[in-house]
């Protein structure tokens, strides 16, 4: 006879997480909900219902754990998550890069923090509500899409571990959302109307600029295009990423879009929409989790459709050269490569590395 495995379920009072717990019930593991604190009191907004770690959000997952019958603990993980996901995130935006906060909360929070907590109090697996799947082939475990491929989220998830990958469980990623939210509504559980999370937790309504405001002294700069000519001054570096054409507000006889960002001398390059394209790109603190010979694709942002490419590992880095020019590739962005449906790994975008090739 197998013995119940122990699986401990991030449950963050949203609909995804609180039926992944169910499903894992169902499938027979000792399930336990684990909720985390993660915002200092200046950043908590309890009168806001999607936002992260708001008490509301606690009790939403205290009241999902409660219909299952499952223990429920709230982890305090605020000093981890300020040091390594809002620091970097007002850090890379003072020095001209745009990271991507969520990437950093799944390397290390999620699968790290968090992991290593479960794991030495007795977790045998750990799962999230991620639309992703992990899967075992001849001993070896591969990080694949989910299949609802409108809500995949396997692009935030490639600085998993191996070692980790192999103890984690996404229930929901077989499944598309529909589908889920059919057989909540036939099992006479109100969780369907549950708010979906934000698109960065910790900033309220996405306002990235009003967040930065109190972190970040504006540093007016000259704007130059792409020939040398000065046409105008900008604001503050952080308030500008690679592509944008928001905000530049130079008359000119085409629209003009951000093309280089130069910290190093306080200056934006802007261009014309053609000289966006890049061909090789350069990244750092890379995660591979399979390697192939293959034909590979790649992509730079979360709702990007997939180029063809090749790519080379160089130690902690890699460059990826793409068969056609992908557009507006922003350094502290992560670029993520996948074999069909397998992730092959990725890693940050670096600066003053990506090339028309």
């Amino acid at each position: 006879m197998r013995t119940m495995e122990t699986v401990f379920i991030a449950m963050s009072g949203g609909f995804d997480s609180s039926f992944a717990a169910y499903l894992l019930k169902k499938q027979g593991y000792h399930v336990v909900g684990i909720t985390f604190r993660l915002l200092p009191p200046s950043l908590r907004d309890d009168n806001n219902p999607r936002a992260c770690c708001s008490i509301e959000t606690v009790h939403r997952a205290q009241r999902a754990a409660a219909h299952l019958s499952i223990p429920h603990y709230v982890i305090d993980l605020r000093e981890e998550f300020e040091s390594a996901v809002i620091q970097p995130f007002i850090d890379g935006y003072q020095s001209g890069d745009t990271p991507n906060p969520c990437v950093l909360c799944n390397r290390f929070i999620k699968f790290s923090a968090f992991a290593e907590r479960a794991f030495s109090i007795g977790a045998d697996k750990i799962a999230t509500g991620h639309y992703a799947l992990v899967e075992e082939r001849s001993g070896t475990h591969y990080l694949l899409k989910g299949t609802d491929r409108s809500k995949d989220q396997s692009y935030f998830l490639y600085p998993i571990k191996p070692d980790v990958l192999k103890k984690i469980i996404f229930p929901v990623g077989h499944y598309r959302k529909e589908e889920l939210k059919k057989l909540a509504g036939d099992l006479k559980w109100d969780i369907r109307s549950l708010p979906e999370s934000q698109d960065i937790c910790f900033i309220p309504e996405n306002n990235y600029r009003a967040f930065l405001a109190p972190h970040i002294q504006p540093k007016p700069g000259p704007i130059y295009l792409t020939d040398g000519t000065l046409l105008g001054k900008h604001g503050g570096l952080h308030l500008y990423t690679i592509g944008q054409r928001r905000g530049i507000n130079i008359p000119y006889k085409e629209p003009l879009y951000i093309v280089d960002v130069r910290p190093e001398e306080n200056s934006l390059v802007v261009g014309g929409k053609n000289e966006l394209g890049r061909r090789i790109i350069h990244a750092r603190e890379i995660n591979i989790l399979y390697h192939t010979q293959e034909t590979v694709t790649a992509k730079i942002r979360y709702r990007q459709k997939e180029v063809p490419c090749t790519y080379t590992v160089h130690g902690d880095s890699m460059t990826v050269t793409f068969a056609e020019p992908i557009s507006s590739p922003a350094a502290g962005q992560s670029i993520v490569l996948y074999h069909g449906d397998i992730v092959i790994g990725g890693g940050i975008i670096t600066r003053n590395a990506a090339s028309k090739g």
